[in-house]
C-alpha cells in the first residue's frame, strides 16, 4: 500500500510530466488526436491518485476553456 506522501509525489509528477497537455486548450481526437489521447491518459491517471486520497481532482485549463465554450454555446 501506497502512502499518502507517496501519492502525493507521483501527481506532482505525473503533472510536471504533463504540463504541455494540461495547460492549453481541449484537444478533439478529429482535431490533434495524439494530444487528446494525452489528456486523456493523464487526466484518467489523476482521477485514480486523486481517488485513492479521497479528494477530487482539480480541473486543469484545458477542461476549463471547453467548460466556457459549452456555455458560450448555450447561451445563443
Amino acid at each position: 500500500m501506497k502512502t499518502e506522501i507517496e501519492i502525493r509525489a507521483r501527481i506532482k509528477e505525473v503533472e510536471d510530466l504533463n504540463r504541455h497537455v494540461l495547460d492549453g486548450t481541449m484537444a478533439t481526437v478529429f482535431e490533434n488526436a495524439p494530444r487528446a489521447l494525452m489528456q486523456l491518459a493523464a487526466t484518467s491517471w489523476l482521477d485514480g491518485l486523486y481517488f485513492s486520497l479521497g479528494e477530487k481532482r482539480p480541473r486543469y485549463e484545458h477542461e476549463i476553456v471547453k467548460a466556457c465554450r459549452k456555455t458560450r454555446r448555450a447561451g445563443r
